[in-house]
């Protein structure tokens, strides 16, 4: 999370954090990106569909080139090919720290007032963190999320009438409505 001291550091920081939606899925993004870059450090053995494709677009040639030759090596063995995919897991055990390090933040009266203000958590990671908040902090984690559906459902509204009308622009409406629905694009949220 883009903080400091639990707060937003500066204007710029809060712009940030909101166009970039929730603030664990940007998080855990900017780890994937990682991880996908620095595949000479750790070679995974066992790759999902999405990390396959993702090392296949985003990592160098010669690195897509190694790890999936050692990948394909391993699926003629039936050892390698969706269950156990080694990014997903190391995603996961990430999530769970910017989980961790969203709820200590969320400690903070600071960036309690900057979160019921901003919002920032899809509805997947609010649910994850919802149970794991001391009670009286639950409603902060709610309230930005009620109301960002509010918001969105009246955009899908206004396109839906939109569209109706022949009109046929939605300026970024049905991905803004994806990623608060199932997080960011690109990434498995279990």
């Amino acid at each position: 999370m883009t903080t400091s001291e639990n707060e937003p550091s500066s204007s710029k920081d809060v712009e940030v954090n909101q166009e970039s939606g929730c603030l664990v899925c940007t998080a855990l993004k900017r780890f994937q990106s990682d991880c996908v870059q620095t595949l000479s450090d750790r070679k995974p053995q066992s790759l999902c569909s999405v990390h396959t494709w993702l090392i296949a677009k985003s990592a160098d040639a010669e690195t897509s080139a190694d790890t999936l030759l050692c990948i394909l090596d391993q699926a003629l063995e039936g050892k390698s090919y969706g269950v156990n995919c080694e990014i997903c897991s190391w995603v996961e055990q990430r999530e769970q720290a910017e989980s961790g390090e969203f709820i200590k933040s969320l400690q903070n009266p600071g960036f309690q007032t900057w979160f019921r203000e901003h919002g920032g958590l899809c509805i997947p990671h609010a649910r994850k963190v919802f149970d794991r908040v001391p009670t009286n902090l639950r409603e902060i984690i709610v309230s930005p999320i009620k109301r960002d559906t509010r918001v969105l459902k009246a955009n899908l509204i206004a396109l839906l009438e939109s569209t109706r009308a022949g009109m046929q622009t939605h300026p970024g409406i049905l991905g803004r409505v994806a990623e608060h629905l199932v997080g960011k694009r690109g990434l498995q949220i279990r």
